[in-house]
């Protein structure tokens, strides 16, 4: 009855008359909330969109009231722009690989001697290691461009979504940087003789295609040596807090702008999946062609999960959880990248006349696509919502263990949960509809500007006295109001910690008011 009336309710407010284009229904068992994000609930096409809930941290309140048909159309206007940008890009990658060169700064003038200097061996250096640095350089400011679009123009509701969006524009403008880069820089190599000969343009870029490893290998030990590092200093905190120290002296700062300064910081899956994915497509494609890139990506993976091992277990810490989310995209992208790497070795092979063998090879990219395809049909895609059985099932469990609050029984299951990485506490949680109604926080999928508390006054120093902190908060108590404001501490937030408690899904309708958001709890 419970899940009917809220159902209905839901149904009514979004079908008729609403002022709203997001929406929560809360329910207090996991089979109602599984049977409502998997059944249509309309009959009338591309009016209500139903999944099961973000976490509340992971959603972005400001973008929670635009309309779902508004959001797709800025979507694609977005990805069009994209798609001409990655045409452009073309250009920026060939300059690079063209002017580049300790011969072209020669050219500036008072540039003369790097030519000279060290016996040539700094222009070998410049020759070998600008061209890196100058594609690092222009690439870095690709994520800051899709994360503005995706949150300022795209107006997308989660995190979790920004940072996929991030993920996938990232890693196929990385595929661009990687085969633009190829190309361009085989062409530039032989641009002589396919003047000469245009004829043999396939045989030409097929023979100088292995001569651009030494490119990729600078690229690889440059990340190694440059881009780990700044990754184990967290050189965008470190810039941050230097730029604020200079800026203004820590003693004009108060506690909470000192807190916000050395606060932890999430991982970034929009920036580290695709840096990742890139040397992945880099080993792949010369792998075979050219082996001897190979130790170089053992060592960048090596010194990779040392880096980022330590990172995520003492630095990073998770602002929101979403259930893995992107793990299955960053599987495909991978999958995509040992296509790719298989079609251009194909290629290599027909370039050199070993058709046979290309031919044979065949089978290895469809092989690739189809296990692409096996892997979402079969996990991907039922790993986005729980089963109906396994709802079930988990609601049965739920239901015996408040039935049975004082068995012996109880406390055997209770026992064998702790032991599968149940959260922290769950021996404490009441359990079945009762014990999740009184445990249910009516303010978890409310704006929080509703919903916070004004902040309790803290100290000028954290473990120094401060008299007139103290007599602010005197003043508080004696008007009854000092119990009534939150601590706001770092990592502090509202959320209910037990996922059983309480499961909500979010009814986004197509079309809505311009206004307003209703919240159904």
């Amino acid at each position: 009855k419970f899940a009917n009336h809220q159902l209905d309710h839901a149904v009514e407010g979004v079908v008729g008359a609403t002022m709203s284009s997001t929406g929560f229904v809360t329910f207090l068992d996991l089979t109602s909330v599984t049977t409502a994000a998997s059944a249509p609930l309309t009959s009338k096409p591309q009016t209500l969109d139903v999944g099961v809930a973000p976490e509340p941290r992971d959603i972005i309140w400001q973008n929670a009231h635009i309309s779902l048909r508004s959001q797709h159309r800025r979507e694609n206007s977005a990805n069009i722009f994209l798609v001409v940008v990655g045409f452009l890009w073309i250009f920026p990658l060939a300059a690079i690989q063209a002017f580049a060169k300790a011969e072209y700064i020669a050219q500036i003038p008072g540039m003369e001697w790097i030519l000279t200097a060290g016996g040539g061996s700094v222009s070998q250096f410049v020759n070998g290691y600008l061209p890196v640095v100058a594609l690092l350089c222009l690439i870095m400011i690709l994520p800051v461009i899709f994360e503005v679009l995706a949150r300022s123009y795209e107006r997308r509701k989660t995190l979790s979504d920004v940072q996929d969006s991030m993920l996938g524009r990232y890693f196929y403008f990385q595929v661009l940087n990687l085969y633009i880069s190829v190309t361009a820089g085989s062409l530039w190599k032989s641009l002589g003789e396919i003047l000469d000969h245009p004829t043999s343009l396939l045989s030409l870029l097929g023979k100088s295609l292995p001569f651009m490893v030494g490119y990729f290998v600078a690229l690889l030990v440059t990340k190694i040596l440059a881009g780990l590092p700044m990754v184990f200093l967290r050189i965008g905190a470190l810039s941050k807090m230097l730029l604020r120290r200079m800026i203004s002296s820590p003693a004009t700062l108060t506690q909470r702008e000192l807190d916000e300064m050395y606060r932890p910081e999430n991982v970034q899956y929009g920036w580290e999946f695709p840096s990742q994915l890139l040397v992945i497509m880099i080993v792949f494609t010369y792998a075979v062609i050219c082996p001897v890139i190979v130790p170089f990506g053992m060592l960048y993976f090596g010194f990779s999960l040392i880096v980022y091992k330590k990172q995520i277990l003492y630095v990073y810490q998770p602002v929101y959880e979403s259930g893995g989310a992107m793990f299955p995209g960053a599987l495909q992208k991978t999958l995509f990248g040992l296509t790719c790497g298989q079609l251009t070795f194909i290629g290599y092979l027909f370039t050199q006349g070993n058709f046979i063998q290309a031919v044979f090879l065949m089978p290895l990219p469809v092989a690739t696509l189809w296990g692409m395809g096996y892997f979402n049909q079969h996990y991907a895609k039922p790993s986005k919502r729980l089963s109906l059985e396994r709802a079930r099932e988990y609601d049965r469990v739920s239901e015996w263990l408040a039935a049975n609050k004082n068995s012996s029984s109880r406390r055997d299951v209770e026992t064998s949960l702790d032991t599968i990485d149940t959260p922290r506490g769950l021996s404490e949680v009441e359990y079945g509809i009762e014990g999740r109604r009184a445990q249910f926080d009516k303010n978890s999928y409310r704006q929080p500007v509703l919903t916070q508390r004004p902040l309790k006054p803290k100290n000028y120093r954290r473990g120094q006295a401060d008299a007139e902190a103290e007599r602010v908060r005197s003043r508080l108590r004696e008007l009854q109001d000092y119990d009534l404001m939150d601590d706001g501490g770092v990592g502090s937030n509202r959320m209910q910690r037990d996922g059983s408690a309480q499961q909500s899904t979010p009814c986004i309708p197509e079309e809505s008011a311009p206004h307003g958001e209703v919240t159904q709890l």
